[in-house]
């Protein structure tokens, strides 16, 4: 972590420094421009000035006597000492007709846009096509009755700021980065590891099994963010690990029962002590212990099944509400039996593509774990309707609010008990697997007293209905 934060923050000073360093350079350069242009400026006022004096004292109306000055050079011996103090720059004069056309001018002004000639009394710095700084100052001169604009144009090389210059600096700035990025990275380090170091305890007091570890106040912000995701989990896992007890004791009291049943019989016939006329009964009585045991190992094989990836589905068109009715009739001996009035209601030609096997199963397990939750003399209604949705309703005691988010939960004992002890008690977790597994919804509604309602949706699987006919309710027969 030390070595990463070393170069995360060397890499970002260095990318910072080499930032640094190109804004110095580009901003020495701009500056000694900006120099130099003051430098031709005040030469260039001074040479206006001179040429002032100098036409002044020629014969009046000598315009020509002008032209010929600046093309003679005579006026070079005035520009000696500007251009002394300006560092040997370039100066070039030029006349300029009342019409805007150059009547004379030397060789500077070849080397210049035309447009940047400057009028009376203006000054304008530009580039000449070499290269050179170029300030061009204009002032017109009035020889009796002729008006002539004169421009003074003084010319040096633009100054450079060589990068090699700065390597000096360069090579101090890195070695400054690289120091400070060691220290912060070290410092910072620390500063993280000691802050973490509640967080690494109770990780692994985590992983030696004491689920009520949780991590303080690690007074920063982001690191609380963790350390609350932590805690949240340790809390989920303490839960988890507190259902899946109950689960294991629930399974075992679930497996003990049929098999002591079982194994006293089993004693009994081997020592001969059951009475000849009893043997049926005892068969039968074996006979259902068996079975549970055999759906208890079922469900738990089912449950293992849905988690591997392996578990597939085999799609096809089937009629949602025949093959539900079809399920629930199974049940029509067992609900008279208990007691309990077992109602349908189907909506027709309701067709959907998905599997048929899997849809009996999650038909089957509602209906069987309402079965187990109606005491005598209530009533268990299937609904099947548009979505396609498969609802069924009982009039048991009910789910507490505080249970009900957890009902499908594989490893969730919660405070309603069911009338009859009978099933493994996981047909909501597997009807839960095998509607996530098939692309649905399940939901559970309840009432405290009241009764409970699951229901399925499978709109998940590409439902296509058919036109629907009359959906009369229906009582199976013996309900």
């Amino acid at each position: 972590m030390r070595r990463r934060l070393f170069w995360t923050i060397a890499g970002v000073a260095a990318i910072t420094g080499l930032l640094v360093l190109v804004g110095s350079v580009i901003s020495s350069q701009r500056a000694a421009t900006e120099a130099t242009y003051r430098e031709l400026r005040n030469s260039s006022d001074e040479a206006i000035s001179l040429i002032h004096d100098r036409v002044a004292s020629s014969r009046p109306g000598a315009v020509r006597e002008l032209i010929r000055l600046v093309e003679g050079g005579d006026l070079s011996p005035l520009f000696a000492q500007i251009r002394r103090v300006a560092g040997g720059s370039e100066i070039g004069v030029a006349v300029v007709g009342s019409a805007g056309q150059l009547l004379s001018g030397s060789d500077l002004f070849d080397r210049v846009p035309s447009s940047d000639i400057p009028a009376d009394g203006a000054t304008i710095p530009t580039r000449a096509s070499t290269g050179e700084l170029v300030v061009l100052a204009g002032t017109v001169v009035e020889i009796l009755d002729e008006q002539v604009r004169v421009v003074v144009g003084i010319a040096r090389e633009a100054p450079i700021v060589v990068l090699r210059d700065q390597f000096p600096g360069v090579i101090l700035l890195v070695v400054g980065i690289g120091a400070l990025a060691a220290l912060m990275a070290r410092l910072l380090s620390s500063q993280v590891t000691e802050r973490l170091e509640p967080l690494a305890a109770a990780s692994r007091k985590v992983a030696a099994g004491d689920m009520r570890a949780r991590v303080p106040d690690l007074g920063d912000p982001e690191l609380d963010q963790v350390a609350s995701a932590f805690n949240e989990m340790a809390s989920e896992l303490e839960a988890t690990r507190d259902r899946e007890r109950e689960f294991i004791l629930g399974v075992g009291h679930d497996l003990r029962t049929p098999l002591t049943t079982i194994g006293g019989y089993a004693e009994a016939l081997e020592t001969g002590d059951l009475d000849p006329d009893e043997l049926e009964r005892v068969g039968a009585v074996l006979g259902m212990q068996s079975r549970q045991l055999s759906r208890l190992i079922d469900d738990l094989s089912m449950l293992a099944r849905l988690e591997q990836p392996e578990f597939g589905l085999r799609a096809e068109q089937v009629d949602v509400g025949a093959h539900v009715s079809e399920v629930v009739e199974g049940f029509r001996r067992r609900a008279t039996e208990l007691g309990v009035a077992l109602d349908i209601e189907v909506q027709q030609g309701l067709v959907t593509e998905t599997d048929p096997d899997r849809l009996g199963q999650i038909a089957q397990n509602l209906v069987e774990n309402a079965l187990r939750h109606t005491p005598e003399a209530g009533r268990v209604t299937v609904v099947v309707g548009d979505g396609p949705t498969i609802s069924v309703t009982d009039t048991g005691s009910g789910i507490s609010p505080e249970d009900l988010p957890h009902v499908f939960e594989r490893y969730f004992v919660g405070r309603q008990r069911s009338v009859r002890k009978e099933g493994s008690g996981l047909g909501l977790s597997i009807v839960k697997g095998l509607v996530d597994r098939m692309g649905g919804t399940v939901e559970a509604t309840s009432a405290a007293g009241k009764g409970t309602t699951i229901e399925v949706r499978l709109d998940g699987v590409g439902s296509r209905p058919k036109p629907r006919t009359s959906s009369p309710r229906q009582d199976l027969p013996g309900s």
